[in-house]
């Protein structure tokens, strides 16, 4: 065989392993697939990403863009309010690691913005998301999730239809909370419901019913499915889809009818990046429609885009009442407020 035939096979060869790769990790049947790490392009260059999502799904979706570009992801990962905490003590100093930033509070991204720490970038994917959901050169939002109640319907049978029917006496003592200290999903949960249905309403949810409080996800969900408590006041409709869809437990959503508050998980560069163009690369895959597909795939979280196409078996944004707070500058200024609030109405009980 000469020497072009063994180009040619070479060539082949290398599409067929990017192509059986992609598909691996991001499956058309919505399932998780073993990961094929091919290095169908060099890794020459790294960009840093700080994130709330759960690391294997980071993992999955930096896997992808470096087989895409060639470009390596280093990933810290935590959840949303330590990751704030380290990207804001950082900026402080002088120096951050942080190249791109995906956590669950919008209130951080405008607060960012308005000190001067976001780097101004004009992506073409802007155009395919709604006024509400970017700010135009600075960012927008990457993956969106809908608070809801959840329950083992193997285990009780008469629900709380309602927000405050938790506060009814049978729930006392057998409700579950995140820690509002970490969690931007409890935090936008609280302000949320705190601006419909009053302070009241959580000063005796968190005072007299006695709630259990969880730092992970996966505490609350096992807490539910060992009988541990009856409802978990504070679940995610992404979570009750993964552990009711690709799980088989037994765990359902409640979707209350005055509302679910709508989380929203941004994405934006920051000024003081060392990896300016690998950062807008990175960016623009996240925001692409195939970054969105991936996401979603692999999360389980609302893209904003409209040619996304929504996963079967999760309640779409269009057919749910979502909330959203009425001033999203407020949002982030009360966080330092309303988290000591909440912890007071505990009384010490974390």
């Amino acid at each position: 065989m000469n020497k072009l035939s063994w180009v040619v096979l070479l060539i082949i060869f290398s599409g067929l392993c990017f192509a059986q790769s992609y598909f691996y990790i991001a499956g058309t049947d919505n399932k998780l697939k073993p990961e094929i790490v091919v290095n169908a392009t060099p890794t020459t260059s790294t960009v840093t990403w700080y994130t709330s999502i759960p690391q294997v799904h980071a993992d999955r979706i930096a896997n992808a863009f470096r087989i895409e570009t060639g470009i390596d992801v280093k990933i810290v990962r935590n959840s949303t309010f330590i990751v704030r905490e380290r990207l804001m003590s950082e900026i402080e100093k002088g120096k951050t690691e942080a190249d791109v930033v995906t956590i669950a509070d919008i209130g951080t991204f405008i607060e960012l913005k308005n000190q001067g720490h976001l780097m101004k970038y004009t992506t073409p994917y802007y155009e395919y998301y709604p006024e509400e959901y970017k700010d135009p050169d600075y960012w927008a939002v990457f993956a969106a999730f809908g608070m809801c109640m959840a329950y083992d319907e193997s285990r009780i049978n008469t629900l709380p239809q309602h927000w405050t029917d938790l506060l009814d006496d049978r729930w006392r003592g057998r409700i579950g909370l995140e820690d509002i200290n970490t969690a931007g999903s409890q935090y936008g949960q609280y302000y949320i419901l705190r601006e419909k249905l009053g302070v009241e309403f959580w000063e005796e949810l968190l005072s007299v019913q006695n709630p259990k409080i969880y730092y992970r996800t996966e505490e609350l969900a096992d807490a539910l499915l060992e009988g541990e408590i009856d409802i978990a006041g504070e679940f995610s409709i992404h979570t009750v889809y993964n552990y009711r869809v690709k799980k088989g437990t037994s765990i359902r959503g409640i979707y209350p009818e005055e509302g679910i508050p709508l989380i929203l998980n941004p994405v934006a560069i920051i000024n003081q990046t060392d990896h300016p163009e690998e950062a807008k690369k990175l960016l623009d895959f996240l925001l692409s429609q195939r970054g969105q597909e991936l996401m979603q795939r692999l999360n389980y979280k609302y893209s904003i885009r409209g040619d996304v196409t929504p996963l079967d078996g999760i309640p779409t944004i269009d057919n749910l009442n979502m909330l959203q707070p009425k001033n999203a500058v407020e949002y982030g200024r009360k966080r330092s407020e309303y988290i000591p609030e909440f912890n007071s109405f505990l009384g010490g009980r974390k």
